[in-house]
Formats: C-alpha cells, sequence, structure tokens
C-alpha cells in the first residue's frame, strides 16, 4: 500500500481513504487475487458467473455505495482495479458498488452506505436497472459484459485468469 490510501475504522468498519487527490480515469487501488474460492463468501468478489476470489488488501476493505467514486475494471492479477468515476478530493473515503462484480448478491440483506441514492438493498447486477447499468460504462466486470447465464446456449468454460494467486505464506 502506498501513501495515496489510508485504511481507517469507519462505523460499517474498516475502510479505505484518498490521502491525495485521485482525477477521474485515474487507478486508485490494484487489487490482487490471493485466492479461488469454491463458493461465495461474505468477502468474495465475483470474477465470472461460477468463479469467485479473494482479494488483497486494501482492495478487501473498500466499502461499497449505490453512488459510489471508483469503478472497477479486470487487471492482469486475475482481479480488479479500483478507478475513479469522478474527481475524488483528498480525505473522501473510496467506495464501489458492489453490483458491478456480483451477478446476483445473496451475503448482505440490507445497504448501510448512506448515500442519497441508496438502493437499499444490494441484489447484483442482475436487478440493476439499466439506467444505472449506464452511468457506470467501462467499469463493471468482463464477464457481466457478456450475457446473463440463463441465457447461454452452450455453457461457458470456466475462465480463470492464468496467474497463480498471490500466496499469504510469503506475507503479500
Amino acid at each position: 500500500m502506498g501513501f495515496d490510501i489510508l485504511i481507517q475504522q469507519t462505523e460499517k468498519g474498516r475502510g479505505v481513504f484518498a490521502s491525495r487527490g485521485f482525477r477521474k480515469g485515474e487507478t486508485v487501488v490494484v487489487g490482487r487475487r490471493v485466492d479461488i474460492l469454491p463458493e461465495r463468501t461474505t468477502h468474495s468478489i465475483q470474477m465470472d458467473f461460477d468463479l469467485h476470489i479473494e482479494i488483497d488488501e486494501p482492495g478487501l476493505l473498500i466499502n461499497h455505495s449505490c453512488s459510489p467514486n471508483t469503478g472497477i475494471r479486470n487487471n492482469q492479477f486475475g482481479a480488479y482495479d479500483f478507478v475513479a468515476l469522478i474527481d475524488i478530493p483528498s480525505g473522501s473515503e473510496i467506495t464501489w458498488d458492489y453490483s458491478t462484480t456480483e451477478y446476483s448478491f445473496i451475503d448482505i440483506p440490507k445497504c448501510c452506505c448512506g448515500s442519497t441514492e441508496c438502493r437499499s438493498k444490494i441484489l447484483g447486477y442482475k436487478f440493476l436497472p439499466d439506467e444505472i447499468r449506464k452511468t457506470y460504462g467501462e467499469f463493471i466486470a468482463d464477464y457481466l459484459r457478456v450475457t446473463a447465464p440463463e441465457t447461454e446456449l452452450p455453457p461457458r468454460a470456466l475462465k480463470v485468469p492464468s496467474i497463480a494467486p498471490i500466496s499469504r505464506a510469503i506475507g503479500l
């Protein structure tokens, strides 16, 4: 973790904050895959319809918002980069919309983002209205740009990025 972000305690738990301003389009955090998981967990991030991963900190600690200041982009580390959707002032909490990676979200029953645009539930990309989907543009998981699993014929092969997960044993 560099000097551009800080991890701080919030009323929702730990969060990531900008220690300097970021310009729209700038990469704020680079996520790195730590593990491929056999199923969805509370802290997993979806990379494909049947692929969930765990990412390293600080990406793991970025909280959800229904009106986030970052969007996600697939990266070469088998995870996501968090890219500024707007200019982000120093001191701001870094947030992203979990629905931009999760097709059908099930682990958080009630949203507590506090945004004036809060949708009250995080249901996943499948349930996002088209007008919200359009606001994210290219900043959604690559697999969500293809097609929904219930409309696919025939089923796709599982796409696992070819890099090895970062080992926790070496302290990364």
